[in-house]
C-alpha cells in the first residue's frame, strides 16, 4: 500500500496530470491507510496491552470513507457508517475500561 501511495505522490510531483489534486489526495489517503495497517500489525504482533486498540485504529481509518460518502451525497450510507464507527469505538473503549477495572479487582483480591 505504501508503495502505491508513494507512486501517486511521485506522479503528482512529476506533473502532466488531468486532476493533480485528486492524485495527491488519493496518494495521501493510501499512505494514511498503510500507516494504520502497519500500526495494526505492530499492535497485533506486539501483543498490545489493550485488546481494543486495533478496533479503534481500524474504525478511525474508516472516517475518510464516511467523509467520502458524505461528499458523494450518499447521506444514508454516511450516517450508517458514522454511527457504526462511533458505536464500535465507544464499545471498544468502554469494554477496555471494564476489563482494566476487572483486572485490578482480581489483582486486589489475590493480595
Amino acid at each position: 500500500m505504501a508503495v502505491f501511495g508513494l507512486y501517486a505522490i511521485v506522479r503528482f510531483v512529476g506533473g502532466g496530470l488531468d486532476d493533480p489534486i485528486r492524485v495527491l489526495t488519493e496518494g495521501l489517503l493510501v499512505l494514511l491507510f498503510a500507516a494504520g495497517a502497519a500500526l495494526l500489525a505492530k499492535l497485533w504482533l506486539g501483543r498490545s496491552g489493550w485488546p481494543g486498540t486495533p478496533t479503534v485504529v481500524w474504525h478511525v481509518l474508516l472516517i475518510p470513507v464516511a467523509w467520502g460518502m458524505w461528499e458523494s451525497k450518499q447521506y444514508l450510507i454516511c450516517a450508517a457508517l458514522a454511527l457504526a464507527i462511533v458505536a464500535a469505538i465507544w464499545a471498544a473503549v468502554t469494554a477496555g475500561a471494564e476489563a482494566t477495572a476487572a483486572a485490578e479487582r482480581e489483582g486486589s483480591d489475590l493480595s
